[in-house]
C-alpha cells in the first residue's frame, strides 16, 4: 500500500536553537535602542519566510540545513559580539571575547556572589547571573576563577556557556584590572520583563520554561585609590524546568 502523504520538513534542533536566539537578540537590540526598528523588522520578516516551506513546495532538507545553520550560526556571532561591544568597553568591567573551552574550573574557592543557586525562581536565578558577572576581586582570583564560575551557571551546554563567557572582559583587560587589584560589587539589582520580552515566549522556537528579564544593577569598581559607580544592564534570559539554567544575555552599560 503507497502512501502519499508528506511531512513538512521542520529545522533540526540546532537552526532551531539559533533562530530562537537570533529572535531574542532582535527583540533585545530593539528594546534596548540599539538596533534601528526598520532593521528588525527586516530580520522577522525572514525569520518568518524561513520558518516553514509553503505546501507544495519541494524542499531538499540537507541543502536548506547546509545554508539556514551557517547563516544563523554567522548572524548570531553578530549580534553577540554587537552586544557585548556595546558600552561595555570601560576598564571598569568591558565585555571582551569569550575564552575558547568548556572545561575551565574553578581552582579556588569562588566568591559568594559567583554561586549558582539550586531554584526554580527564573527571577532569582537572572539576578544571580547579573550579579556573578559584574562582582570581582581581582586580588583574590585569577580570570580562570571567574570564567569557572560563569562557566557553572550555562551547565552542559557549550553554545550558552560561550554566550555567558562573552560577558566578561577579555584576558588582556583583565590583566589591567590584575595590575590595579581592581575589585567590583553591585547593588541595587533589579530584573523585571517588558513587553517585548514577554511575547517572545509565545515563539514556538524556545524550551519550555524560558523567561527573560531586563536586569539593573549600581556596581562600585575600586581601582587604586578611585572608586567608581556604573550602572549596568543586562537582558539574561533562563531556561527553568525543575532548577533554572542560564540561556543567553546581552549587556549595556550606562553611567
Amino acid at each position: 500500500m503507497t502512501h502519499n502523504s508528506t511531512a513538512v520538513p521542520r529545522h533540526n534542533w540546532l537552526v532551531r536553537y539559533y533562530r530562537a536566539q537570533l529572535r531574542f537578540y532582535l527583540h533585545v537590540l530593539t528594546a534596548l535602542r540599539i538596533l534601528p526598528p526598520s532593521l528588525a523588522a527586516a530580520g522577522f520578516a525572514w525569520l518568518r519566510r524561513t520558518e516553514v516551506p509553503k505546501r507544495g513546495n519541494n524542499v531538499n532538507h540537507s541543502i536548506r540545513s547546509k545554508i539556514v545553520i551557517p547563516v544563523a550560526l554567522v548572524l548570531g556571532t553578530v549580534l553577540v559580539l554587537l552586544l557585548a561591544g556595546c558600552g561595555e568597553r570601560s576598564t571598569a568591567n568591558p565585555v571582551g571575547p569569550a575564552v575558547p573551552g568548556d572545561n575551565v574550573q574553578v581552582t579556588r574557592a569562588p566568591l559568594e556572589q559567583w554561586r549558582v543557586p539550586v531554584t526554580a525562581d527564573s527571577h532569582a536565578y537572572a539576578m544571580a547571573f547579573a550579579r556573578a558577572i559584574w562582582t570581582y576581586d581581582a586580588s583574590r582570583h585569577s580570570y580562570s576563577d571567574w570564567v569557572g564560575g560563569i562557566n557553572m551557571f550555562a551547565g552542559a551546554a557549550s553554545t550558552s556557556g560561550e554566550v555567558a563567557r562573552s560577558m566578561l572582559p577579555g584576558p588582556g583587560e583583565w590583566q589591567q584590572l590584575e595590575a590595579w587589584k581592581a575589585r567590583a560589587t553591585v547593588t541595587d539589582i533589579t530584573a523585571e520583563t517588558t513587553p517585548e520580552l514577554a511575547k517572545l515566549k509565545e515563539n514556538r522556537g524556545l524550551p519550555p520554561g524560558w523567561q527573560a528579564y531586563v536586569v539593573r544593577g549600581k556596581q562600585s569598581v575600586v581601582l587604586g585609590a578611585e572608586t567608581r559607580t556604573v550602572e549596568r544592564i543586562a537582558a539574561v534570559s533562563v531556561v527553568c524546568v525543575y532548577t533554572c539554567k542560564f540561556w543567553s544575555a546581552s549587556a549595556q552599560t550606562t553611567t
